[in-house]
C-alpha cells in the first residue's frame, strides 16, 4: 500500500508504449495461501505509469459508469493521487475494490494499446484509493437533512451498495436487506480474497455505512419479510440481487457426493465450510468463475487442477479482452492444466463419491456472426480420475421472493428484468439493477446501474425535484 506523503515528480517519458511491470508473487509461493498476490504500485511507479496516458479519454467510453478517466490519471501524474481519488469518487463508491478487480474494459480501448501495451488505469486506480487512508477526510460530504422518506434495497452487493449511498447522501433513509451474513453480495463469497481482500470490502462499505445506511444481514426476503411488506412499509424498493441459482451440467453422476457447482464451492469457501477438494480437481466451464475454482483448489491443497471446456480458448466468455487474457495467463503459471473442447457425459463414482469423468472431444462447427459451436464425437471415450468436480457452468437469478401477482407484472427480456434509463420497473415505485437486469454481470456495470437508479429513485420520490438529478452520459 502507497504511503500518504511525498509523491515524486512526473519524469520524461522514455517509451510511452511500455507499461510500468506490475510486480507480483511468485506463482510457486502464491498457490499455497489467500493472500494478496498482485503488489500495488509505488508512488514512483504510479507516477510513471500515469504520465504514459495521453489524456484523450477514449477509454472512458469503456467504463460502465463514465468515470472522468483521463482526469483522475493525470492527478496521479502529477503527484496528487488525492485529487485522483475525489474525481474517480464523484462516479464510483467503490474504488479500492475496483481497483482490484474491475474488468477494466477501459484499457481495451485506450489507444496506447494499439502499438503497445495500455495504461494500468485498474491498478492506478488502487493506488489512488489505497494512499487515501481516511475516506471522510478527503472527500469531506455531508448529507442533506433527513427528508423522511425510506428505501428497501434488496441485495448488499455492488449496486445496492451504490444506489444506498446515493440516497443517503440525499436525505433518504436506505435499508439493505441481504441473505448472507456479511456486506458485498458476490464480491464477499464469489471473488477469492487472493485478489480482493475483505479488509477492502469492509472498509468501503463501512464508509457508505457512516452516512445512514442500515444493513439487515441474514434476513432472506420472501422468507424472512414478505417483499409485500417492503412495498407497504417504504416509499420505493429497489431489487439488486445477484446470480445465486446456479445452471447444472446434469448427466449421470451429477448427484454424487463431491460435485459441487463453483457458485456453491466458493461461497463454501470463503464461509469456512469447504476446506479441502482432495488430491485431483476438475473444473468444468472456461470463464472467470472457472478460473476462481480451478485457483481456489490449488490453494487448498490439490496437486492436480484440470479446467475442462467443450469450446475452445478462443471462445471462452469475456474473450478477446486483455482481463480474460490476464486470467488466463495466471492461471497457468499456477499450473492449472486446460483441456479444450470437451463434453463431459458422466461422473462415476464408487460408494456414492466421485471418482471420475467420462467425455468426448468436439469438434467445432462455424456458424456465421456467432460463436463457433461444438458437436461431440460419441464413437470415442475418455476418462479422467478426479476427486472433486466443480461446474462453472453459469447462474441464473432466483426471483422465487418475488409474489407470483409481482412476476406476472414484471416486464422481462430472457432472464433479467426490464427497466427504463432510470431503472425502473414496470411496476412503478420498483427499480432493479446489476446482475437483476444486466446481462454483463461484472461490478463496474452494477454501480453503473446504481448510479441510474438513484437518480430515478430522486426522480419518484421528489418530482417536484425532477430537474435536479440527472444521469450522466
Amino acid at each position: 500500500m502507497a504511503e500518504e506523503g511525498k509523491i515524486p515528480k512526473p519524469k520524461p517519458v522514455k517509451d510511452r508504449f511500455k507499461r510500468v511491470p506490475i510486480r507480483m508473487r511468485d506463482p510457486k509461493e502464491r498457490i499455497h495461501d489467500f493472500e494478496v498476490y498482485i503488489h500495488g504500485y509505488t508512488p514512483e511507479e504510479a507516477v510513471a505509469e500515469a504520465s504514459r496516458c495521453l489524456s484523450c479519454n477514449v477509454c472512458s467510453k469503456g467504463c460502465p459508469a463514465r468515470l472522468d478517466i483521463a482526469a483522475y490519471v493525470r492527478a496521479i501524474a502529477d503527484g496528487d493521487p488525492k485529487k485522483s481519488f475525489q474525481i474517480i469518487f464523484r462516479d464510483l463508491p467503490l474504488p479500492m475494490i475496483c481497483g482490484y478487480v474491475c474488468t477494466h474494459n477501459c484499457e481495451d480501448l485506450c489507444v496506447l494499446g494499439r502499438r503497445g501495451a495500455p495504461i494500468a488505469i485498474r491498478h492506478l486506480k488502487r493506488y489512488a484509493a489505497e494512499t487515501v487512508g481516511d475516506y471522510a477526510e478527503a472527500l469531506g460530504l455531508k448529507p442533506e437533512p433527513d427528508t423522511g422518506k425510506r428505501v428497501a434495497i434488496i441485495g448488499a452487493g455492488p449496486a445496492g451498495l451504490t444506489v444506498a449511498y446515493r440516497l443517503a447522501l440525499k436525505g433518504v433513509k436506505p435499508v439493505v436487506f441481504d441473505a448472507l451474513p456479511y456486506p458485498g453480495g458476490t464480491m464477499y463469497v464469489g471473488i477469492p480474497p487472493y485478489r480482493l481482500p475483505r479488509k477492502v470490502i469492509e472498509k468501503e462499505v463501512e464508509f457508505i455505512k457512516s452516512f445512514g445506511v442500515e444493513f439487515r444481514f441474514n434476513t432472506r426476503v420472501g422468507e424472512d419479510i414478505p417483499f409485500e411488506k417492503l412495498m407497504e412499509e417504504y416509499d420505493a424498493v429497489f431489487i439488486g440481487v445477484g446470480n445465486h441459482r446456479p445452471r447444472r451440467v446434469e448427466c449421470k453422476g451429477s448427484d454424487c457426493s463431491g460435485v459441487y457447482h463453483a457458485l456453491e464451492f466458493l461461497r463454501g469457501v470463503a464461509l469456512g465450510e469447504i476446506k479441502e477438494v482432495g488430491r485431483r480437481v476438475a473444473v468444468i466451464g472456461g470463464g472467470f468463475t472457472a478460473m476462481d475454482a480451478a485457483r481456489v483448489s490449488l490453494r487448498l491443497g490439490a496437486e492436480k487442477v484440470m479446467v475442462l471446456y467443450r469450446r475452445r480458448a478462443q471462445d471462452r466468455p469475456g474473450y478477446p479482452s486483455s482481463n480474460a487474457e490476464e486470467e488466463l495467463r495466471e492461471a497457468e503459471e499456477e499450473g492449472i492444466e486446460f483441456v479444450w473442447t470437451v463434453t463431459p457425459f458422466e461422473y462415476t463414482s464408487k460408494e456414492g463419491k466421485v471418482t471420475g469423468i467420462k467425455y468426448w472431444k468436439n469438434r467445432m462447427i462455424e456458424v456465421p456472426g456467432k460463436r463457433a459451436r461444438p458437436e461431440p464425437i460419441k464413437d470415442q471415450e475418455y476418462f479422467v480420475e478426479v476427486d472433486t468436480v466443480i461446474e462453472a457452468t453459469g447462474q441464473k437469478i432466483n426471483f422465487d421472493f418475488l409474489p407470483e401477482e409481482i412476476r406476472e407484472k414484471l416486464e422481462m427480456s430472457w432472464s433479467e428484468i426490464k427497466v427504463n434509463e432510470y431503472g425502473e420497473t414496470s411496476i412503478p415505485g420498483i427499480f432493479a439493477g446489476g446482475d437483476a437486469t444486466n446481462e454483463k454481470k461484472d461490478i463496474i456495470s452494477a454501480v453503473a446501474d446504481g448510479n441510474r437508479a438513484a437518480v430515478g429513485i430522486l426522480r419518484y420520490l421528489f418530482p417536484e425535484r425532477a430537474e435536479e438529478f440527472h444521469i450522466k452520459e
